[in-house]
């Protein structure tokens, strides 16, 4: 299945702005963050400095944010649109 993966802030200099994603059925979001940690060449567990799963990276599934939905074991199918960005503070 294809998913669409759309990047921005500072984490889109590393992982780039727009990925379109193969994976498997039954994938979940941590399959797909991982897959382009291994294809960015990150270590385990982050993309760049933003540890994957915590505050720190703010993932967006259609729409809403995975907090609201299973976190990163929220299973993905076909044609999803995936955000990745780091959490905005204002002031």
């Amino acid at each position: 299945m294809k998913i669409i993966v759309r990047v921005f802030g500072e984490i889109s200099s590393i992982i780039g702005k727009r990925l379109e994603v193969e994976l498997p059925e039954r994938a979940t979001v941590n399959s797909l963050t991982n897959k382009i940690r291994e294809q960015t060449n990150q270590r385990p567990g982050y993309l760049g400095e933003f540890k994957i799963g915590s505050k720190d990276l703010s993932i967006i599934l259609n729409g809403r944010s995975i907090d609201m939905l299973n976190g990163i074991i929220t299973l993905l199918k076909d044609g999803d649109e995936v955000v990745i960005m780091q959490p905005t503070a204002g002031g």
